[in-house]
């Protein structure tokens, strides 16, 4: 991996992560750009292999594909786990089923950089109350934005890069070294995991009854009539808005 390369992928990993507002704010840096399959696209475009950067991006998505973070509480970091996952996989020439494999610890190594940045935050949050109540606009900001992100992009910035540009070439090396029989047990466990992203979004469904409708239709359109996931995006994407707007339109009339 070149430089270049190691430098903007250690970017998005800091600019796509839920502490950062720089991408239109948590709703769009996290939600969009902090998604593993987001991620497998755009590192493709960095690393010039678009097609398995997706289909790695989008297996490691369906392993996180039912992952809340309620009240900023993070089973696992998909956002690392995405970028530095699906990076070290292109890098390696893995499967995307061994990639699933590299990406989960990733992903929980994220969980404690994140634990430790936010009980760093606490400790600032004394001073910033401080700054509020003497009315000084100049720290208040700093405190508030400045300093936080300087600690986030450290956080997460730097061990990002070290991880793609000093440890891409010694994770191609290990795997070189993994006998047949190894491979084959990772892979397969690989791509079991995949499996249970999926098992966690449907009890999510489960428990909102009017949610398997969408499930159903978006089965029968997949598999049935084999239309591309792309139209069928746009599909469930009109369905949503049809009942968000119906759902509001009732609010108001009450």
């Amino acid at each position: 991996m070149t430089l270049i390369q190691a430098v903007l992928i250690a970017l998005f990993t800091y600019l796509a992560w839920i502490a950062t507002p720089w991408l239109g704010g948590q709703g769009v840096s996290y939600h969009v750009f902090g998604k593993p399959l987001v991620a497998g696209l755009i590192v493709g475009l960095i690393m010039g292999d678009v097609k398995n950067g997706i289909i790695i991006g989008a297996t490691i998505n369906a392993l996180y594909i039912g992952a809340v973070t309620p009240g900023g509480a993070m089973a696992s970091d998909i956002n690392i786990a995405g970028y530095v996952g699906t990076a070290l996989a292109l890098s390696t020439g893995v499967s995307a089923e061994m990639a699933v494999s590299i990406a989960v610890p990733l992903g929980l190594i994220g969980t404690f950089v994140w634990q430790l940045f936010a009980t760093i935050n606490s400790f600032l949050v004394h001073k910033t109350d401080q700054y509020a109540a003497e009315g000084d606009v100049a720290k208040l900001t700093f405190m508030t934005i400045g300093l936080p992100q300087m600690i986030a992009f450290v956080f997460r910035f730097v061990p990002a890069f070290l991880v793609l540009y000093f440890g891409a070439s010694a994770a191609q090396n290990i795997v070189q070294f993994i006998p047949e029989w190894l491979t084959g047990i990772i892979t397969v466990i690989g791509g079991i995991l995949p499996a249970l992203g999926m098992a966690v979004l449907l009890k999510m469904l489960l428990s909102t009854p009017s949610l398997i409708g969408y499930f159903i239709i978006g089965y029968i359109l997949i598999a049935a009539l084999g239309l591309p996931i792309f139209t069928v995006a746009l599909i469930g994407i009109g369905l949503a808005m049809i009942s968000m707007l119906h759902k509001s339109e009732q609010e108001e009339a009450y």
